[in-house]
C-alpha cells in the first residue's frame, strides 16, 4: 500500500479546463495521453468520481493540435482529488516513453500541476445504499474478482452499457501504482453477467495496484443505484 489519502471533502463546480504540452517522443505518444484524457472524461460522466458530474448542459471539448492537448468541461460537486487520478494516469504514459513539457487542470482561477503526485484519491462514501463486501485478506494472487448484484434483472441493452462503462476503470486504475518503482499492471478482464441481475467482473492480471481504486466502483454504483437499485457489491 501506497497510503494514498482518500478524500472527497474538497469538491468544486464550475469549468475545467486541461491542457497537456508533449516533447517529442515515441510515435503515437499523443494518441495514448488522448485516450487517457477521453476515459478520464468518460469517467466523470459515468459517475466513478460520485457525487461529482458533467454539467448535461455543456458537452465536454477535446482538442489536440500538434504535440498539445486541450479539454474543456463544466462539472458540478467534483472532488478535486479527481483531478488526482487524471494525473497519475498521464504519468503511467511515461512508463511509455511519454515526455511531458507540462500537463495542468485550471479549476477558474486555480491552477493544479496534473504531474506532481499529491497521494490524494476520491474516497467513496462512507455508507453506501447497498451491502459492500471487501476481502479480510487483501494478500494471495494477483487475481481480482468483482461481483455487483443489481436488486432486478438488467435488459440486456442496457447491461451491455453497463459492461463497457465498468471497462473503464481498468484505464482509471493506473492512477493507484502502490510501487513507484513499478508500474500497475491490469490485463486478462472478463466482463459479464452471470445471470440477468449480476454482474461478474474477473481481472486476471491486478498487480501493483492499491486497493484505494476500489473506491472508484463504489462510487460508480452509488451512480448506477439511482436509477438501476443495486443490493450487493462484492471484491475479492
Amino acid at each position: 500500500m501506497t497510503g494514498f489519502d482518500a478524500s472527497s471533502s474538497e469538491r468544486y463546480s464550475g469549468p475545467v479546463l486541461l491542457q497537456a504540452m508533449l516533447g517529442h517522443g515515441p510515435e503515437g505518444s499523443v494518441g495514448l495521453v488522448e485516450r487517457r484524457v477521453r476515459v478520464f472524461l468518460d469517467a466523470v460522466d459515468a459517475g466513478f468520481f460520485f457525487p461529482g458530474r458533467r454539467l448535461p448542459s455543456v458537452p465536454a471539448e477535446l482538442r489536440v493540435a500538434g504535440m498539445s492537448l486541450q479539454a474543456r468541461l463544466q462539472v458540478v460537486d467534483l472532488p478535486v482529488a479527481a483531478l488526482d487520478v487524471l494525473g497519475g494516469m498521464l504519468a503511467d504514459c511515461r512508463q511509455h516513453e511519454v515526455l511531458f513539457h507540462a500537463a495542468r487542470a485550471m479549476l477558474g482561477q486555480r491552477e493544479l500541476d496534473l504531474l506532481r503526485e499529491r497521494g490524494v484519491r476520491p474516497a467513496a462514501p462512507e455508507e453506501p445504499p447497498f451491502a459492500v463486501e471487501f476481502p479480510e485478506n487483501l494478500g494471495g494472487n494477483h487475481a481480482l474478482l468483482v461481483e455487483i448484484e443489481f436488486a432486478q434483472p438488467v435488459q440486456p441493452e442496457v447491461g451491455q452499457g453497463l459492461l463497457e462503462t465498468l471497462a473503464l476503470w481498468d484505464a482509471l486504475t493506473l492512477a493507484y501504482r502502490s510501487d513507484p518503482e513499478d508500474a500497475v499492471e491490469v490485463s486478462g478482464a472478463q466482463a459479464m453477467f452471470n445471470d440477468p441481475r449480476t454482474i461478474h467482473y474477473y481481472e486476471w492480471i491486478w498487480d501493483n495496484a492499491d486497493a484505494e481504486a476500489w473506491d472508484l466502483i463504489v462510487n460508480l454504483c452509488c451512480a448506477w443505484h439511482e436509477t438501476l437499485p443495486i443490493m450487493r457489491l462484492h471484491f475479492e
